[in-house]
């Protein structure tokens, strides 16, 4: 393997791992066949909250991390074309039987350790194919941090010659997350978009417990800070007990804004629902607004959204 790929085997274990904490997916590790093939993907996530008038969804999920270079129209134009193969293998013919009974939705997210690139986001968003980005999340660092250390470390002979396996053995052996691994959840901006919210152990607990004691499932946020570059927006959420943060490539929040069932109020850049399962099984949503103060939604034009002044 080369230097690059093994710094993104051991992100993707680093993003499974926070996907299935959250206990709204389940990572299955099985292979997922293409019509014409295998696309070297290993593993699926499954929804735990179902929808309805819809086959059960798999999450089909690539992983990038490099060390400077951001991800390129190439890279999600290759991801689309694997994700468009599996697709089409509910229509494959399985020996005699041309109409098979095993169909799922897939739908395909590229998590990377850096950003987007303008142009990889629309092909993105033009394809169904969802993006997170990591580069930005303060809470994040120490773990892509980790990650580089590790992988510098380890000779030119030793990447050459290691199996992925004995790599995730020799990481989790040598380093220590337990105190630098953050807690995660995924929130679904104004019923569309995933975003993955991450903040330190424990940030969720006063959030849901207030979720919980509120009559709409709201939890309150006392404020909001956001910052940008030209690839993508950061929204940091504070609220009383813990804070949390996610990022959002500037081209999704552009559309989100601009769309016709955008039903946000001023001073509300958009809504998120989390859905989460409790402990006893009961399948539940914590509502959040994520406001910015000055934002006033018929303000704005189109293409000014994510650099409004605020």
């Amino acid at each position: 393997m080369k230097e690059h790929q093994a710094r993104e085997y051991i992100f993707e274990e680093k993003v499974k791992r926070l996907l299935q904490d959250n206990n709204y997916i389940t990572i299955v590790e099985e292979e997922v066949p293409g019509r014409s093939g295998y696309h070297d993907i290993h593993a699926y996530g499954k929804l735990n909250i179902p929808s309805a008038f819809s086959y059960p969804t798999r999450i089909v999920c690539q992983y990038k991390y490099y060390a400077k270079n951001r991800v390129e129209l190439m890279h999600i134009r290759d991801f689309g074309g694997a994700m468009a193969d599996i697709s089409e293998r509910n229509y494959a013919i399985q020996g005699e039987v041309g109409n098979i009974c095993d169909r799922f939705q897939y739908a395909g997210c590229f998590f990377s350790a850096t950003s987007f690139t303008k142009e990889a986001q629309e092909y993105a968003w033009a394809h169904n194919i969802f993006m997170i980005s990591l580069e930005r999340i303060e809470v994040m660092q120490p773990i892509l941090k980790e990650i580089d250390a590790f992988v510098a470390g380890l000779s030119e002979t030793i990447i050459n010659n290691i199996t992925k396996e004995e790599l995730i053995e020799g990481y989790h052996r040598e380093v220590d997350e337990n105190e630098i691994l953050p807690e995660s959840v995924i929130g679904i901006v104004n019923g569309v978009y995933p975003v993955m919210i991450l903040g330190k152990s424990g940030w969720t607990a006063p959030v849901f417990e207030e979720a919980k004691s509120s009559e709409i499932g709201r939890a309150y946020i006392d404020n909001v800070y956001r910052n940008e570059n030209q690839f993508e927006v950061n929204f940091q959420l504070n609220f009383m007990e813990s804070s949390a943060e996610f990022s959002i490539p500037v081209s999704v929040l552009e559309k989100l804004m601009e769309r016709s069932d955008n039903v946000t109020k001023d001073h509300v850049i958009f809504n998120i629902e989390i859905p989460y399962l409790t402990a006893k099984g009961r399948k539940e949503f914590v509502s959040l607004e994520v406001f910015l103060e000055g934002f006033n939604k018929g303000d704005y034009t189109n293409k000014q959204v994510s650099f409004f002044d605020f």
